[in-house]
């Protein structure tokens, strides 16, 4: 092989590393990750277990939380008061979830997840002690409600004089002004102009033109002076205005 075979070789090296998507060092083992732990629940409260399931991709796993009583394994199925439910956290892990809803004495015990793989052998995790206590007394939760009621009457009462004093510190700041003087009164009217209606104007008195009517004989007299003529009797018209 010559040196130019050899530099071929170690550049197509090279680009195979560098091309190489995300080269993990640990290999991914099928297992089941969860803490030994103890879980001290009251009567009638939640139980919440929860472990990861590593598969490493494979999806043909079956299994999930169990109760070991007397060297046996009972596996849980869902029920009204078992509620069951996955997670997928990546590509390689899933959470397994469960939920036991108003626990009794009846539900103490180890629990633990068991997984079955598709090669047909089993994996186990760590066990979780879990001990059944009293019920919490309702006297305790009124104790803890009464002060909860306290402590915010409390405030609201620190609150309200707080707010009433910077409101009276406020006001003792601003200069008092006298009084507004009210406008007199006017004088009361008499009764009688009350009752009185307003004058009515009084017609205009009409004004007639009378004429006399005067004949020829009325005129006709003795005339003292027979030399001078009688003068011509003027006949007047009578017009009436209404």
């Amino acid at each position: 092989m010559g040196k130019k075979d050899m530099n071929n070789c170690l550049f197509l090296s090279l680009t195979c590393l560098c091309i190489l998507p995300g080269y993990d060092a640990e290999e991914c083992v099928t297992s089941i990750l969860a803490k030994r732990s103890s879980v001290n629940v009251p009567k009638g409260g939640t139980l919440s277990l929860s472990c990861v399931v590593q598969h490493c991709g494979d999806d043909g796993w079956t299994g999930g939380w169990g109760l070991s009583t007397e060297g046996q394994f009972l596996l849980f199925s869902p029920t009204p008061r078992h509620h069951l439910s996955n997670v997928t956290l990546t590509t390689n892990r899933t959470r397994l979830l469960m939920d036991i809803l108003n626990v009794n004495q009846s539900d103490y015990g180890m629990y633990q997840c068991q997984i079955t793989w598709v090669e047909g052998y089993t994996s186990v995790g760590h066990m979780t002690y879990v001990n059944i206590t009293a019920a919490i007394p309702p006297t305790s939760v009124w104790k803890v409600y009464s002060r909860v009621v306290v402590y915010v009457s409390t405030c609201l009462v620190i609150t309200l004089v707080l707010v009433l004093g910077l409101a009276c510190h406020i006001r003792s700041k601003i200069p008092s002004q006298p009084p507004p003087i009210p406008p007199p009164n006017p004088p009361p009217r008499s009764q009688s102009a009350r009752k009185d209606k307003p004058p009515t104007p009084k017609s205009k008195p009409k004004i007639e033109l009378v004429y006399a009517a005067l004949s020829k004989g009325c005129l006709e007299q003795p005339n003292p002076n027979p030399q001078r003529e009688a003068a011509q009797p003027t006949v007047y018209s009578s017009l009436r205005f209404s």
